[in-house]
């Protein structure tokens, strides 16, 4: 049995923004990708919850973040009175029926199915991680029913925020409800409930366009010195040395210091520890370089985010996600969506709005036909190093354009940041 999971804060990582990965595992893994070599998950388009359930009291509980698991989650009164505002009744709504219809499922089991899955006794309290797919709040895919898809299971000590992941435990509830049909008593909404969904892109994958991004990506080692063994990291440092660093003379040891915190290394010392005692002005601008961190490091992992980008969209080229029943009319509809929104944002935006705008339609080829899915993007475990990634293609560069045109859209896609991210358990 192969797991799909995040890294140890719960984020599933673009292939770019796993620093320790070599640039000789990217190929590798970009290739076997290419010749069907991976198995892939589709990664669905809903908003992130975690639920659990206490067998004794018959009740499920939901988490949205690391207060909610240390109480073992938050009930459906709290639920709703979380997302009382009236700008969030959507995501009300699709919460609590999403619990409501999670906790008919799991009932439906004799008890000691429930017990044996569900008690804290087992190893820790365990949440189910998915994804709410709610006909009545969409984001940029409109799924045709109401779906509960799953990725895992975190077991956290009681009464605190630490967890693991536990495949066992996630095959054994995949292996009870997964393909559950529940009525919530609530709405009358029907729910599906299903697992990881093995997706096969190998006969409408544009082969072509995603040999020329592994091409590209030859092309961008040379250009920029890298063998198979230099890591992502080793780039990003030496990017930083040559365009900001390299002029202040630091010693190897300084140097090192606050590419740490340049890169948000964990442990790495904050700004003001690394440039105590240097004379004002360097201090000054050593200091505004760490501020700018973020915006430094996203320019220069651009031109390989974009190669990834451009491998997603081959990639994903006229696939259409199994929740969806139409999806030539949904490209149709994005398409407009997207081209409605580059129009109005170009010709009434801000300049940072315009700036940040051309970087996400520049994925696209400024091209609103390079749109071809309804599937969000893939997730999969790599072979080589164990850990678990996510491609995407067009959908990121979509979802951040409709977000910047419609700010309740992204809000209502943002309420929360999401506690956890699929494990993905075959």
């Amino acid at each position: 049995m192969g797991g799909l999971g995040g890294d140890d804060s719960g984020h599933l990582n673009h292939l770019y923004e796993d620093y320790s990965l070599t640039f000789g595992e990217l190929k590798s893994t970009l290739a076997s990708v290419i010749n069907s070599e991976i198995t892939l998950y589709e990664k669905v388009d809903g908003q992130n919850l975690s639920l659990t359930h206490d067998p004794r009291s018959h009740t499920s509980y939901a988490a949205r973040n690391k207060t909610d698991i240390k109480s073992r989650g938050i009930d459906k009164k709290q639920l709703n009175k979380r997302y009382s505002d009236k700008s969030k009744e959507r995501v009300r709504e699709a919460f609590t029926d999403a619990l409501v219809a999670f906790n008919e499922a799991v009932t439906d089991l004799v008890y000691y199915q429930r017990f044996q899955t569900f008690d804290s006794d087992q190893g820790g309290v365990p949440f189910v991680n998915l994804e709410v797919m709610a006909v009545d709040n969409p984001n940029v895919i409109k799924y045709d029913r109401n779906y509960l898809v799953m990725h895992g299971v975190t077991r956290y000590e009681p009464g605190t925020a630490k967890g693991r992941g536990c495949k066992s435990t996630f095959q054994e509830i995949t292996k009870l409800i997964n393909g559950s049909i529940v009525k919530s008593p609530d709405s009358g909404k029907v729910w599906f409930i299903k697992g990881p969904t093995e997706i096969d892109l190998s006969r409408t994958s544009n082969k072509g366009l995603m040999k020329k991004a592994l091409k590209d990506l030859v092309t961008f080692m040379k250009e920029n010195h890298l063998e198979d063994d230099d890591t992502i990291s080793d780039y990003l440092e030496n990017q930083i040395v040559v365009d900001h660093l390299k002029a202040f003379n630091m010693t190897s040891e300084l140097e090192s210091a606050f590419l740490n915190r340049m890169l948000d290394v964990p442990g790495a010392l904050p700004a003001p520890s690394i440039v105590k005692g240097m004379n004002p002005i360097m201090r000054s601008a050593l200091s505004d370089l760490a501020r700018d961190r973020r915006r430094i490091v996203r320019n220069a992992i651009m031109p390989l985010e974009l190669i990834i980008n451009k491998f997603g969209i081959g990639l994903l080229e006229n696939s259409h996600s199994i929740f969806v029943d139409d999806g030539p009319s949904q490209v149709k509809e994005m398409r407009a969506r997207v081209k409605s929104a580059v129009k109005r944002l170009f010709k009434d935006g801000s300049d940072r709005t315009k700036a940040v705008l051309k970087m996400n339609y520049d994925k696209l080829d400024n091209d609103v036909e390079m749109i071809t899915s309804t599937v969000e993007g893939v997730v999969f475990s790599s072979p080589l190093t164990g850990k678990s990634y996510k491609i995407t293609g067009a959908f990121a560069p979509v979802n951040q354009i409709l977000g910047m045109d419609n700010p309740a859209f992204a809000k209502s896609r943002t309420v929360e940041k999401p506690l956890v991210t699929p494990l993905y358990v075959a």
